[in-house]
């Protein structure tokens, strides 16, 4: 019997050990994917802005053309050119916050997360607000909901929802 207890311990503590590595290896691929679409997404930004780009230059040259005013014309164009290059900004501030890291607002420099003063010009720094994407986080609900759990005590597979094991009773 007293085997068998040390079985069932030795058998708990490498089921929490392979639970704690694959929660901390799903975390970093799921920063690594998040990386990934954020640059995704920058680079169509970034697209986006050359194709408005070309639009104004098309459109200047169109009204210089036709003899037409074109002040009021490119305040609006440059207005969307504004929006896209804060959601760059944006874009990039959340890749560097998952890596730990932020911009110096006044040099421009990277620095650590949890800095209060800027390495390089020694200014006082805000704490970074990042904006939520809620969309973001119903999908990630969604996908931890359906996240199959391994039971450490047994190491049947269970479903995501599961409260308890369903072959020996372990409480999730």
């Amino acid at each position: 019997m007293e085997f068998m207890k040390k079985v069932e311990e030795i058998s708990k503590i490498v089921g929490d050990t392979a639970s704690n590595t694959y929660n901390v290896v799903a975390d970093k691929s799921g920063k690594l994917i998040e990386e990934t679409k954020l640059k995704i997404a920058i680079s169509d930004k970034e697209a986006d802005i050359e194709k408005l780009h070309e639009s104004i230059g098309k459109t200047v040259y169109d009204m210089y053309k036709n003899g037409e005013d074109v002040g009021e014309v490119f305040e609006k164009e440059c207005k969307k050119v504004d929006k896209i290059q804060k959601e760059i900004t944006e874009m990039n501030t959340k890749i560097l916050y998952n890596k730990g890291l932020r911009v110096c607002p006044v040099c421009g420099e990277i620095i650590p997360l949890e800095s209060e003063f800027c390495q390089n010009c020694g200014k006082k720094q805000k704490p970074v607000k990042i904006k939520k994407d809620k969309k973001e986080d119903k999908k990630k609900e969604k996908v931890e909901e359906k996240e199959d759990k391994v039971c450490p005590t047994c190491g049947l597979i269970c479903a995501g929802q599961a409260k308890f094991c369903g072959k020996c009773g372990y409480k999730f």
